[in-house]
């Protein structure tokens, strides 16, 4: 009965552990503003490679919400949610945006797999790029841009192991 009652606690703690892990941020941010042009970023940071996300569009029927994913590396036997990250807004005008998401918040985190947003909003005109980091590493930055919205919401999901 001891060593079931120890197995017992054994197993709530990694469980209690492994989703402490779960609730972990993104660092991200939202600004409203003219987007500047990929070209524009690239010739003011020349050492910059951007690598784009895959991106699919799915229209929601005869509505206007445009649901976009954009998705980099595979999900792996084993690897878990890292963190994640949501937010939403609406405006009265069109507005161009940038989201930043950025993982770890600070140092170093675990070893990325699989990141996926996925972006609700108005227009279907939007791309995203790993400015630094990325799969297989312990850290990585992502820019989505997204033009002529009259909402943006996205939720953002990073895993690894």
């Amino acid at each position: 009965m001891a060593r079931l009652s120890i197995f017992a606690v054994c197993l709530i703690s990694a469980f209690v552990f492994n989703f402490a892990q779960c609730k972990e941020s993104i660092d991200s941010n939202i600004e409203v503003q003219f987007v500047q042009s990929l070209a524009d970023f690239l010739a003011k940071n020349p050492g910059v490679k951007l690598e784009p996300l895959t991106t699919e569009v799915k229209l929601d029927g005869p509505s206007t919400r445009t649901q976009i994913v954009h998705r980099l590396g595979n999900r792996i036997s084993g690897d878990r949610i890292l963190a994640t990250d949501s937010a939403s807004q609406q405006w009265q005008k069109p507005h161009d945006i940038r989201l930043n998401l950025n993982y770890p918040q600070s140092g170093y985190g675990s070893v990325i797999t699989y990141l996926e947003v996925i972006v609700e909003q108005s227009s279907s005109l939007s791309n995203a790029y790993v400015v630094s980091g990325g799969i297989g590493q312990r850290q990585i930055s992502v820019v989505v841009e997204s033009k002529d919205t009259l909402y943006f919401k996205h939720r953002a999901a990073i895993y690894g192991y």
